[in-house]
């Protein structure tokens, strides 16, 4: 569950003697002389050897080193845990399962070694389709949510029963940057490289660009600019790679027609690796000791 994993990252925090300034809206920042300093809106000021933007998909930050705006693909997702006695349609396989079909599909795994229960549906909205102009909240409510999965087995029927209906996510990335660091400001995990769901991979790229920036600064400690250069050049080509594969495995999990039979062929060739094939260089991760090489 995203909460395990974000408490093991904030106690790791606080035992090395990080500070945690909770509502703290940051307005501007500066970092092309000898130290780096964050403004932010209630008059407060820090200043730091270095500056590290990790303020995700909507990133304040980011405009220092691009004016592109989030690409909006018109899907809209919907989550739900609940304890996993409670889901009564649910698989009984021990580990994700994925319903695909065109325009759509439905995922379930239990989490916390089973004791509950994840859900998430993702659907195109036709009414975003037909007006792209609408803003977030407008389209994807949940009476799409039972249009799109209407024709569904009985069993996704019934298991989007269990999802969460006051909130939905509009789905977003952006294209590949390939320049996120300037002087002692550097960005990290979704500021520099959003990424569409569809691999599971935003937080792990994240944690991957903490452990290369981290190595980059034990080897480079005097010289922060050249660190964050270091750690940009180590991850650019991968991030974006991993951004580009995500939209293409969207395409494939929503196909329909030629595409979906020959989608269906590859998954379907008796072998648990195919549908893994596109994606092999991902899974070998990187090297935690010296992960630019």
């Amino acid at each position: 569950h995203r909460s395990d994993l974000l408490a093991i990252l904030y106690d790791a925090c606080l035992a090395a003697g990080v500070g945690l300034q909770a509502s703290k809206d940051v307005v501007a920042v500066t970092g092309d002389g000898g130290a780096a300093a964050a403004e932010c809106a209630d008059g407060t000021s820090y200043q730091a050897a270095a500056l590290i933007a990790a303020d995700g998909l909507h990133s304040g930050i980011r405009a220092l080193f691009s004016a592109d705006q989030p690409v909006c693909s018109g899907f809209a997702a919907y989550r739900g845990t609940a304890s996993i006695d409670e889901v009564t349609a649910r698989s009984e396989l021990d580990e994700v399962v994925a319903w695909i079909g065109p325009e759509l599909h439905f995922v379930q795994y239990p989490l916390r070694a089973g004791q509950i229960y994840n859900q998430v549906a993702v659907f195109r909205s036709r009414r975003y389709a037909a007006d792209p102009g609408l803003a977030d909240g407008e389209w994807g409510g949940p009476g799409e949510l039972d249009e799109a999965f209407g024709a569904c087995c009985a069993q996704v029927r019934e298991a989007t029963g269990f999802l969460w209906r006051d909130r939905w996510w509009p789905m977003y990335d952006r294209e590949p940057l390939a320049g996120w660091t300037r002087g002692r400001i550097a960005l990290l995990g979704d500021a520099a490289h959003p990424m569409l769901q569809y691999l599971a991979q935003g937080a792990c790229m994240a944690i991957e660009d903490a452990v290369t920036l981290g190595a980059a600064l034990r080897e480079q400690p005097d010289d922060i600019a050249g660190a964050f250069r270091t750690y940009q050049k180590a991850r650019y080509l991968r991030t974006g790679r991993v951004q580009l594969t995500a939209r293409f495995y969207g395409e494939i999990y929503h196909a329909g027609g030629v595409m979906r039979e020959l989608r269906n062929r590859m998954f379907q060739s008796g072998s648990e690796v195919a549908g893994f094939i596109g994606t092999h260089w991902l899974y070998r991760g990187i090297d935690p000791e010296r992960p630019f090489g």
